[in-house]
């Protein structure tokens, strides 16, 4: 796990006595088996559908007698508190509290963004103060809800002046809680987001079955032209845009190969 960034993970704990202490929020999920936990001296078997937080700064020891299966939250503690749920961490409610089982099933698989995170997070305290508690703040949920726009138009040329309109935020407000939810700035997220769009589309043919365009690919992707778009390419990779491809179909094809022989 970055220091900025939640880390999502199925882990399967050994059978022996192991000790551990992070600067980090730990929650976990039982889906299978069972684990014996024991935070701050307390004791707890975390099973199917069992919850249990495991506070930054607590030392804790664990055992699996048998196989397991556990959905492990890595949570930045500043990225809790930037999203408003570090109270799951201090509800004693929490503590060995048993999902409902629509909650379990809808919990983030590993890869899951970090919106989907973030709503089911929100929606487990929510359960824990037995619907008293607070949703997700309006300007978080609206900064949250913008992501799935953004990916989806990534052609666009935005600007922090426009996405702060979106979510009603003055742009240093809005610079500030993008970068503590999702642990970069704005500009270096949009240009993530549009290199990973950009390596798909370097290996995906069109109906015709040839290549899209460099100036195709970058246009598409929300880069100024060709050249633009190479220069950053290089600088995430490398290699130039041109090269990943023709790297990437060596491998493919190698791959198409080794399955014939």
């Amino acid at each position: 796990m970055s220091a900025h960034a939640p880390l999502i993970e199925h882990r399967h704990y050994p059978d022996r006595v192991l000790s551990d202490r992070h600067d980090f929020q730990q929650l976990l999920l039982g889906r299978g088996g069972m684990v014996e936990l024991d935070v701050g001296g307390r004791g707890l078997r975390v099973g199917p559908g069992v919850l249990a937080p495991v506070p930054s700064g607590e030392t804790h020891h664990y055992l699996a007698p048998g196989a397991n299966d556990i959905l492990v939250l890595d949570l930045p503690v500043a990225w809790c508190q930037a999203l408003g749920v570090e109270g799951i961490f201090e509800n004693e409610r929490a503590r060995g509290y048993r999902a409902p089982a629509s909650l379990v099933e809808a919990a983030p698989a590993p890869g899951a963004g970090v919106e989907a995170l973030a709503r089911w997070l929100s929606r487990l305290q929510h359960a824990l103060d037995e619907g008293r508690g607070r949703p997700l703040p309006a300007p978080r949920l609206r900064l949250l809800e913008l992501l799935p726009r953004l990916r989806g138009e990534l052609a666009h040329p935005w600007r922090v002046k426009e996405m702060a309109a979106l979510c009603h935020l003055s742009e240093a407000v809005f610079a500030r809680q993008f970068r503590e939810l999702l642990g970069v700035p704005p500009a270096v997220w949009l240009r993530r987001e549009r290199l990973a769009l950009a390596r798909q589309l370097l290996v995906t043919r069109t109906r015709s079955g040839s290549a899209m365009a460099l100036s195709e690919v970058a246009l598409v992707c929300g880069f100024h032209d060709a050249a633009h778009f190479s220069r950053v390419f290089r600088e995430a990779h490398d290699v130039s845009p041109g090269a990943w491809r023709r790297q990437a179909a060596t491998a493919t094809h190698n791959r198409s190969e080794s399955y014939k022989t």
